[in-house]
């Protein structure tokens, strides 16, 4: 765990999905980090319950908290030892609290973690082409725009670009 002020960032737990799926259930978020239809409740609980059983070792969930209240979560996926990288998403869920510098926190968290607890070298993720709030995040957060994935990905009826970022592990320890 890991705290500044009223800024926690720990490992998820059951109590935090419900608050998890009302996010993925809110359109304007949904879209940006790309639900293309929300999961019920029940589905979203199972998943969580298979990570929670250690069915899923390529993947770590951390809840972000701000004042005690579950806001946001930061994850890292795909994990790939012996490549040494790894998947990362972000999210603040609560609306008012966005821009005040809890993501930049926990994405801090995140980059500690994998580099200085898993010894990962890089950390990778893509952004959709409209999501200019979160690219402008990752490079204030000193990610590099390794390109652009051009038609990447179908979602919500268009194939769309995918901006793909990256933070090296030589990156983090200057």
């Amino acid at each position: 765990m890991s705290q500044i002020g009223t800024i926690i960032v720990r490992q998820v737990t059951p109590p935090d999905v419900p608050i998890m799926h009302k996010w993925e259930c809110d359109d304007q978020i949904g879209r940006l980090v790309g639900v293309e239809k929300p999961r019920s409740l029940e589905e979203m609980q199972n998943g969580y319950n298979q990570y929670f059983e250690g069915l899923k070792p390529t993947l770590h969930l951390f809840t972000i908290e701000y004042n005690g209240q579950c806001v946001g979560r930061v994850e890292l996926g795909n994990l790939d030892q012996e490549n040494g990288h790894a998947a990362f998403g972000i999210l603040i869920g609560e609306k008012d609290l966005q821009n005040k510098g809890i993501g930049s926190f926990a994405i801090n968290y995140l980059l500690n973690f994998a580099f200085n607890n898993l010894n990962l070298i890089k950390l990778y993720g893509e952004v959709y082409d409209f999501n200019l709030s979160s690219q402008t995040f990752l490079t204030k957060n000193g990610f590099h725009l390794d390109g652009i994935l051009r038609k990447h990905e179908f979602f919500r009826g268009e194939h769309r670009d995918m901006f793909q970022y990256s933070f090296l592990r030589e990156e983090y320890l200057k």
